[in-house]
């Protein structure tokens, strides 16, 4: 308590006295870019230079963000390869400070505390700690559901696993959902949370799977991306530069590793030292590899771009295994949101409509442990918000993603 409140005399005091707060000021001088023309694999090539972080989940994305170290030289190579740009946030700072002054008092923020925690937030984005309350309260108050500990983050938090054990007539299998591995994705944890809530309490819509549900993966970069940079990616791994800190945990996954990776640290796309180098990822791999022979599906929850992957990530001209069956499956999950609340998502792969993307987590989990369906979903919006998605849209998206998920799991069990 002490902790907190002289953090909370510090901000005030900075802004009373015309110092700059402390929140967003690592973004202040960042910029966001609409590139033209070609620009989309441009921008591609520059992430993996650490020179900008590309915000949008497709081939054609031009829509980028450019910190301030790398506006020169981004300038520079744009004119080089003809690729023009305009600038559509002047500070990203500012921009944030200004869209949370005009949210200010619009909505009455939930809360909770320890021993009084008992439903996710449906109107904000619940804080770390918060999280570990709902979790505990959730899994002491059910026979089903138990807590534990997969290890401990970079910077020496929890990592969280939920168990909930089937009952009833045997599904003869599991699911494994993970969610929060890239910082600034908080829908995911979000929906995560809300997926827990309607599995322990169906009567069986969902059949009788085993489930695990890590729905925080990397709790450092969550809650660095919640009080000092909203658009933080990664985790919180120390680095020679104090400005590009941190790995990718979706690139750290030992399954051709380092395609459509980076070696640069400064990278949003940073793959680490070697495969598995982080104590998040090894936490999660271990932790999979102890119930791989019951595994039917794993899910991984990201955002943005409303899309259902499948693999490869790491190769256009490789086939997956069960293609076709993960495509029909896949199509079922986007029919049964598109009957209920008329939002699109699609059924796309990896590399050959998105982009290489390897030392993942679906990846690792088809072809190491060797799951049948292994996905990742791309949640809300398409691109409007991004990864500043609205907390508003936190039930809407959570209740779509569990109609999708009941019948998915109907036609796989």
């Amino acid at each position: 308590m002490l902790i907190v409140a002289l953090v909370m005399m510090a901000m005030l005091t900075s802004t009373a006295s015309g110092m700059e707060p402390i929140r967003h000021r690592a973004l202040r001088g960042h910029q966001i870019w609409q590139l033209s023309g070609d620009g989309g694999a441009v921008s591609f090539e520059l992430m993996q230079k650490g020179l900008m972080d590309v915000l949008g989940h497709s081939r054609t994305s031009r829509k980028v963000r450019v910190p301030s170290r790398a506006l020169e030289e981004a300038r520079r190579i744009l004119q080089e390869r003809g690729v023009a740009h305009e600038v559509l946030v002047e500070d990203l700072a500012t921009f944030l400070e200004e869209k949370e002054r005009l949210a200010r008092g619009s909505v009455e923020r939930e809360s909770c505390f320890p021993n009084s925690c008992p439903r996710p937030f449906g109107n904000s984005y619940m804080t770390f700690k918060q999280i570990e309350w709902f979790l505990q309260n959730l899994c002491e108050n059910s026979t089903r559901a138990s807590l534990t500990s997969l290890g401990k983050s970079t910077e020496n938090r929890d990592i969280w696993m939920v168990h909930l054990r089937s009952e009833g007539p045997k599904a003869g299998g599991a699911i494994w959902v993970e969610a929060g591995i890239h910082a600034r994705e908080w829908i995911s944890s979000a929906v995560a949370l809300h997926l827990l809530k309607n599995l322990l309490q169906d009567d069986g819509t969902a059949g009788h799977p085993d489930v695990y549900v890590v729905p925080m993966a990397n709790p450092d970069g969550y809650e660095y991306s919640r009080t000092l940079d909203r658009f933080w990616r990664k985790n919180r791994r120390r680095a020679s530069n104090p400005e590009c800190m941190g790995v990718d945990l979706n690139r750290n996954w030992g399954f051709h590793y380092g395609v459509g990776a980076s070696d640069f640290e400064c990278s949003e796309v940073f793959k680490g030292a070697a495969a598995f180098s982080e104590p998040e990822t090894k936490a999660l791999r271990d932790a999979m590899k102890k119930v791989k022979d019951n595994l039917k599906m794993v899910l991984s929850l990201h955002s943005y771009g409303q899309q259902l992957l499948y693999p490869w990530g790491y190769s256009e001209e490789e086939t997956a295994p069960d293609t076709d069956d993960l495509i029909k499956a896949g199509n079922v999950f986007v029919e049964a949101i598109k009957n209920l609340s008329n939002t699109s998502y699609a059924v796309a792969n990896v590399a050959r409509d998105l982009y290489k993307a390897s030392g993942t987590t679906e990846d690792w989990a088809k072809s190491v442990l060797g799951v049948k369906y292994t996905y990742t979903l791309e949640l809300r919006d398409e691109g409007e918000n991004g990864f500043l998605l609205d907390p508003s849209h936190i039930l809407p998206c959570s209740e779509e993603v569990w109609e999708g998920l009941k019948v998915l799991l109907q036609r796989i069990f």
